[in-house]
């Protein structure tokens, strides 16, 4: 198993709507060492309002409660939680915990996320709190190739590129950009023209929006 450094250690995001859960949860995550911080957050009552919170976080994995409507009126579940944010940030680590995994797995995208929670013990969560870690790990390593991939791609002479390589740059650049949840990303069409070498100003633009990217992710990266 790859060591991490301490300074390298995640960031997590854990939801659930009892105060028990979250307390043993964060009890279980910081004997475990595996974690510089451990955020605890309770479920909004709406989706949208949650996922606004998460964005303005900074973490690298979230782990969530299924069903988040038991102590309190909430319009999702944990399920639709991970979904929505996975789709926001690309590649994002996202887990479930569960006491009611049949119901889960049906409601899922993706089964894997899936954890049960059932006998509550330390030994029971050592096994999603190591795979939290490795796909903390995994995400880091894909967000470096894309962007020293992309880094190269426009190191490359505008008036040589092929039509292939300027899908390939725009492709990067959008996984990059949902990787970290970046809102204020320049139009597709925008980026094409630039890199098609039609308009000097939209190429500024665009020199100084990758600039902006990869200051962006080397911090998060180093932070």
């Amino acid at each position: 198993m790859t060591e991490v450094k301490s300074d390298d250690l995640p960031t997590i995001v854990y939801v659930d709507e009892n105060e028990d859960a979250l307390e043993d949860f964060y009890l279980d995550a910081k004997k475990s060492k595996l974690f510089a911080q451990i955020i605890l957050l309770k479920p909004q009552p709406h989706l949208d309002a949650m996922l606004e919170t998460l964005q303005g976080l900074k973490f690298e994995a979230l782990v969530s409660d299924f069903r988040l409507a038991d102590a309190a009126p909430v319009d999702y579940d944990g399920a639709q939680l991970v979904d929505r944010f996975g789709a926001i940030r690309s590649g994002f680590p996202c887990f479930i915990r569960t006491s009611y995994e049949q119901e889960a797995l049906h409601a899922a995208d993706d089964v894997n996320t899936i954890y049960s929670k059932d006998d509550g013990t330390a030994q029971e969560i050592r096994p999603l709190l190591d795979r939290v870690r490795l796909q903390v790990l995994r995400h880091r390593r894909l967000v470096e190739s894309w962007n020293e991939e992309l880094e190269t791609l426009l190191g490359l002479d505008r008036a040589t590129l092929s039509a292939d390589l300027v899908d390939r740059i725009l492709d990067l650049d959008t996984k990059l950009e949902s990787s970290l949840g970046t809102d204020a990303a320049l139009a597709k069409t925008s980026k094409r023209a630039v890199l098609e070498e039609s308009l000097f100003e939209g190429r500024r633009a665009l020199i100084e929006e990758t600039e902006r990217l990869v200051a962006d992710i080397r911090k998060a990266l180093d932070d």
